[in-house]
């Protein structure tokens, strides 16, 4: 006679959990925030950012008063069992999300550029001119107190 050890079953525990939050959507599979980099540049900064599963019409990007937005719906991606399959597993996310960034410079909307290839959206954001560094030469003076001009470089 083989010993084992007592486990409450979690099918009952789930059943439950699920009649519970079936109203109110399974909260469990809502989509994670996407990963991403947002990297500066000297003329520009960019926004790179996982989308894995989702099409490029999936995705809204927009911007203003300087915050970039990305947002978009996956959705479920489960398929139809035939009786008596089960699923033991489902770790995919789906639903909605959205991912807002605050620039850190004055950009140059006109000139903003985004692109989508296998499920990783890339948006190249030029700054303006104001924004970019600029090197400012100190004036002198000589001797006798008159100023002499910065040589400009």
């Amino acid at each position: 006679m083989a010993i084992t050890r007592y486990q409450p079953s979690t099918d009952l525990f789930r059943s439950l959990f699920d009649d519970l939050v079936t109203p109110f959507g399974r909260m469990g599979s809502s989509m994670r925030v996407p990963d991403t980099d947002v990297v500066e540049a000297e003329n520009e900064i960019q926004v790179v950012c996982e989308l894995p599963g989702l099409k490029r019409d999936e995705v809204e990007l927009s911007l203003e008063n300087n915050v970039l937005t990305i947002s978009g719906e996956k959705h479920e991606a489960k398929e139809e069992r035939s009786t008596g399959e089960t699923y033991h597993l489902s770790e995919r996310r789906w639903g909605r999300f959205s991912r807002s960034f605050v620039l850190p410079r004055e950009v140059d909307q006109d000139r903003i550029n985004a692109s989508f290839e296998n499920g990783v959206l890339t948006v190249s954001i030029p700054k303006s001119e104001k924004a970019r560094r600029r090197r400012i030469e100190i004036a002198s003076q000589d001797e006798g107190g008159q100023r002499i001009e910065a040589r400009k470089q």
